[in-house]
């Protein structure tokens, strides 16, 4: 019986020091953000129209606020076919520093259907993170659709992506395996709004 109320106790003080790590953990994410600070809004505005060259005109945007401060913010075409390489080295100049109040970047060009349709729209910048700085990136196809935003992986994540790659690569285990991603991801995001920035002034309150 002993034995029984000793095997119970442990279990939820384990338990309990699971619950405490992963609030903790919690807690070292929310400060994370909370420190880097800053909130960004992207868009991408495609005009129905064509010109008789069958060109269409795009318009790009970019604007942060918050208290935090970007650093060496650019938005670049990507991918986008040698014949449209003009547009793509018209891009915006860089910003060495963008914070809340700043003109927001914005770009304005024309492509025809079949060079717009493999172009990404992607904005890079760096912003200070512990004692040095982590650069982040927005993408998004020209022609809509997602919205992905650069996620960096963790010191830990690292370590075990590295030890897996490793073992699969050796023991030739499964081919996904052996062409792991150490280091960070593409992920999907639904912040692609400039009203994300206006926060509870883009939403009238309730009428009751």
């Amino acid at each position: 019986m002993w034995g029984v109320v000793a095997l119970t106790v442990a279990t939820f003080t384990v338990l309990i020091a699971v619950r405490r790590v992963l609030i903790m953990l919690g807690d070292v994410v929310f400060a994370r953000y909370v420190a880097v600070g800053g909130l960004v809004a992207f868009s991408i505005d495609r005009d129905d129209s064509t010109d008789l060259e069958g060109h269409r005109g795009y318009r790009v945007r970019f604007e942060v606020g918050g208290p935090g401060v970007f650093h060496n913010t650019i938005v670049q075409l990507i991918d986008v076919p040698e014949s449209a390489d003009g547009v793509a080295q018209q891009r915006p100049a860089l910003r060495h520093t963008m914070a809340a109040g700043d003109a927001p970047v914005e770009w304005t060009f024309r492509l025809c259907d079949d060079d717009a349709e493999a172009a990404w729209v992607m904005v890079t910048w760096v912003r200070p993170y512990l004692q040095g700085v982590e650069s982040e990136a927005l993408a998004q196809r020209l022609c809509g659709g997602w919205l992905y935003e650069w996620r960096w992986y963790s010191e830990t994540n690292r370590y075990v992506r590295t030890v897996i790659r490793f073992i699969a690569r050796r023991w030739s285990v499964a081919e996904p395996m052996r062409g792991l991603r150490l280091y960070g991801r593409w992920r999907r995001t639904h912040s692609s709004s400039s009203e994300d920035l206006l926060g509870p002034a883009a939403i009238p309150p309730p009428m009751r």
